[in-house]
């Protein structure tokens, strides 16, 4: 097999921080000579890592930002995502925005088959940690076909004609067409590879420790919240389930990540400091390392583009200091907002990552916290056992500087729900997709109304290019 991935510059240039991702991948490129020894596989695993989270279209920028502006928790002055947000698909720049991450997301699961195909060819017993690779692999090849099908996938509440053409599933690692799975068929296929992945990763359950650093003593099984982990898996379950509107599955697995013990919430200090591309060695489950997180344009959690772009919603403000659920000062209002923009956006500001970072967090882009797993567990016990969910609730919003739900003889709703999900993972790409799920309106712009119950509001086409490449 030719050239298919470069083992990607970023993980050639490591932090500071004493034994931090310590490694240099030899290989320059990714072909079947790499997987005749156990540090071929990680170097190719490493090489995937790079490439999710320094890739325009991929973690690194587009699949963050392109919900945020659908969402419009930002208006950009890239035209692209102007005319994506509301709904021009077709217009300048918002065609070569979708073909872009079409072809970046299915060229990382076509590496990640390559990897894939080749553990099956020698066993699970192959090398020691094969289970390891197998595992990560499996979830990381879920996780992109995850996000592809809730960009281009019909909603779930669709009829089954809108939701009978969604997104090929590609498993094997081929220039061959793949025909398209439904929404059903494709979160059938995301389910299953993560239920094999949570299978493979059982050792994290030794690896992973609740008391976290950001050095990598033990090499590849260590700084395990960089690697597509047992608990990312299932968290990531949990999403997939809550996604589809199974809350007693998604329950089932974000007990799972909770009851490991294995993360908490930070410290109240913690939001003093800005954190700026970092991942939180309490809360992060899952992240992607990444160096250029903390570049000149700062951001939260790992999102790149020049803050000049960027202008927030008209209602940031209110949202955070409103206090109709919750009363209390947020703490995510004064460390993420410096009064006119989000923290990260904003040039010249604090900044982390550097040459010289010896900071003792690290550096890169959030994919999973552990709060999402609470917000799951109070929706799915909302309607049976109302006092539940909003011990659920509250255990997640005192942590934000707000006083418990409960202390006011009130109960957590979904209304409240919806509202402090945005709150919380402003800027990462998740509120656009909670809208979908809901099939809630769009105020695009002042004169543009995207209804909710629209198919396509929350559809974005398969590029023209794919379609033709069918048709050849």
């Amino acid at each position: 097999m030719k050239r298919i991935l470069s083992i990607l510059a970023a993980l050639l240039t490591l932090c500071s921080c004493s034994g931090f991702l310590d490694v240099n991948p030899k290989g320059e490129v990714f072909d079947n000579d790499m997987f005749v020894t156990a540090e071929g596989y990680e170097d190719a695993m490493y090489g995937i890592y790079a490439e999710l989270g320094t890739a325009q279209y991929l973690y690194s920028d587009y699949m963050y930002w392109i919900p945020e502006a659908l969402g419009i928790n930002v208006t950009i002055s890239d035209n692209g995502l102007q005319y994506m947000a509301t709904a021009q698909w077709t217009a300048f720049n918002a065609t070569s925005i979708r073909n872009g991450v079409w072809k970046a997301a299915y060229a990382a699961i076509n590496h990640l088959n390559n990897i894939i195909d080749h553990i099956e060819k020698g066993g699970d017993d192959e090398f020691k940690n094969t289970l390891l690779y197998k595992g990560e692999a499996l979830g990381l090849r879920a996780m992109i076909h995850f996000d592809l099908l809730r960009l281009f996938g019909a909603p779930v509440w669709a009829d089954a004609a809108d939701k009978e053409r969604a997104i090929p599933y590609v498993s094997r690692y081929s220039f061959s067409i793949t025909p398209f799975s439904s929404v059903d068929e494709a979160y059938e296929k995301i389910i299953a590879d993560l239920v094999e992945a949570e299978r493979c990763l059982a050792a994290d359950e030794t690896l992973l420790p609740a008391v976290r650093d950001n050095r990598s003593n033990g090499g590849f099984t260590s700084c395990r919240i960089i690697h597509m982990n047992l608990y990312a898996v299932q968290a990531l379950l949990a999403r997939v389930y809550w996604s589809r509107n199974d809350l007693d599955n998604a329950a089932v697995y974000a007990r799972k990540v909770i009851d490991s013990g294995k993360f908490t919430f930070r410290d109240k200090a913690a939001f003093v400091q800005y954190d700026n591309g970092t991942l939180d060695l309490h809360e992060t489950i899952f992240g992607l390392y990444s160096k250029a997180s903390n570049s000149n344009n700062a951001k939260k959690y790992g999102l790149t583009s020049t803050g000049s772009q960027f202008v927030l919603a008209n209602d940031w403000k209110s949202l955070y200091q409103d206090n109709s659920a919750s009363t209390g000062t947020d703490y995510r209002f004064s460390a993420w907002f410096d009064g006119t923009h989000l923290r990260y956006l904003v040039n010249n500001s604090y900044i982390e990552g550097s040459d010289s970072y010896t900071g003792t967090s690290i550096l890169g882009i959030n994919i999973l916290r552990i709060s999402e797993l609470y917000y799951i567990m109070a929706e799915a016990t909302m309607n049976s056992d109302p006092d539940a969910a909003t011990v659920w609730y509250d255990k997640a919003v005192t942590s934000r500087g707000l006083d418990a739900l409960a202390a006011s003889g009130s109960t957590v709703s979904a209304d409240i729900l919806f509202r402090e999900r945005r709150k919380e993972f402003y800027g990462e790409g998740l509120h656009w997709f909670d809208m979908k799920r809901l099939g809630k309106d769009i105020q695009a712009d002042p004169s543009t109304l995207l209804s909710g119950k629209d198919v396509n509001t929350y559809k974005i086409p398969v590029p023209t290019a794919e379609e033709e490449h069918r048709d050849e």
